[in-house]
């Protein structure tokens, strides 16, 4: 099995792995364009060659759509931290470069994670009450005894004028948590962020989902973000909550990607996690798998009602055809449909990564997908 804390690469070279150690500077002006970017790469970057790593959930103003993206290996003239990109409703598969965000690195990383090489992983965005927000992983490549150091860190829009391709960012300047990899006997690491808001008893409430190894959750201040009671994570304290491993709890318990799904309807909470291997083209493994729960942080259970910390997960989406290694779920809304986004390799473009869409129903309490999965597109990008 390949690294599970590689990323994808946008160009066959080695990859030159750099410490994030610049300055931030407050905003002021719009984050810069991914295609100004692209364009001035010693590498030529074309259509052809786009990919989409770890998508966001989708977020829509108007008739406009948005995700960000993980960032790609630090070369070429490329220095973007995350990039977000953009379509028109209805756009199908047709999504386009939209910013290059963290071209100047947070100060914070060069402190939590010296050994980052300046890309940043698995972005959120979540929409609340006109205020746009963005968190994002940053990990060190495995390269020091005991594993990598990882955090969680948060930025925000400015405001939603210029949605989705002209705004402007502002990171926290603080991490909302890190796991240092060698205070753990098992494997752990806070990447893969998702947020989620509570229903019932538990609405207005802000939850977080993150971590490769394990998946643990908390609470958030609904307001910065950061997490309620101003904690990181902690195995023994009382904030955060082991939610979901792997298959198995022997050699092959690897599980992330975690994104929770609230569905008050039906009164449960869904939480969708990915085993196996991903960044790794055609030969990736992923597999997307779910349980549920009534309460907001667990436990989560799967069909046969088996424990996600005891290697529950009940299979939905599996490589089929071309769509290989799907991954990193996330669920969007228009109108009274819902649809259910990963991203995949595609084996018709040597396995450059990009997402994919089908319908999202609901059948026995339980998600069911759709056939037709919408990919990229067959006609040219502009």
């Amino acid at each position: 099995m390949p690294s599970l804390f590689s990323i994808p690469t946008i160009v066959a070279v080695p990859l030159l792995w750099l410490a994030a150690v610049t300055i931030p500077t407050i905003a002021a002006e719009p984050d810069a364009t991914l295609i100004s970017v692209y364009d001035k790469m010693t590498y030529d970057l074309g259509p052809s060659d786009y990919t989409i790593h770890d998508p966001s959930r989708i977020i829509t103003v108007g008739n406009k759509q948005l995700i960000a993206v993980t960032g790609k290996a630090q070369e070429d003239g490329y220095k973007c931290g995350i990039e977000t990109w953009w379509r028109n409703v209805g756009g199908r598969g047709n999504w386009k470069p939209g910013q290059c965000l963290f071209l100047t690195k947070p100060s914070w990383t060069a402190e939590e994670t010296p050994l980052n090489d300046g890309a940043f992983w698995a972005p959120e965005l979540d929409l609340k009450d006109g205020k746009l927000t963005l968190l994002y992983s940053v990990s060190e490549m495995d390269a020091r005894e005991g594993g990598p150091n990882t955090c969680v860190g948060v930025a925000s829009a400015t405001s939603l004028n210029g949605f989705p391709k002209n705004l402007t960012w502002e990171d926290a300047v603080e991490p909302l948590s890190c796991i240092i990899g060698s205070d753990y006997v098992e494997e752990r690491s806070a990447i893969d962020p998702s947020v989620f808001w509570g229903f019932g008893e538990n609405e207005n409430k802000l939850f977080l989902v993150t971590g490769g190894g394990r998946i643990v959750g908390t609470e958030l201040d609904p307001t910065t973000y950061m997490q309620k009671d101003g904690e990181w994570f902690d195995k023994e304290g009382d904030y955060w909550t082991d939610l979901a491993t792997g298959p198995s709890q022997a050699d092959d318990n690897w599980v992330e990607a975690a994104y929770i799904h609230p569905h008050p309807a039906i009164g449960y909470y869904y939480m969708f996690v990915n085993w196996g291997a991903c960044c790794s083209g055609v030969d990736s493994t992923y597999e997307i798998r779910v349980g549920r729960s009534t309460n907001p942080m667990g436990p989560f259970v799967d069909k046969t009602g088996t424990d996600m910390m005891a290697g529950g997960g009940t299979k939905l989406v599996e490589t089929k055809d071309f769509v290989i290694g799907p991954g990193h779920a996330s669920v969007w809304e228009k109108g009274t449909k819902q649809f259910f986004t990963f991203h995949y390799y595609d084996e018709r473009r040597e396995g450059n990564s990009w997402i994919a869409e089908r319908q999202l129903k609901w059948r026995n309490g339980w998600p069911k997908l759709k056939r037709r999965t919408t990919t990229f597109p067959k006609k040219k990008l502009n």
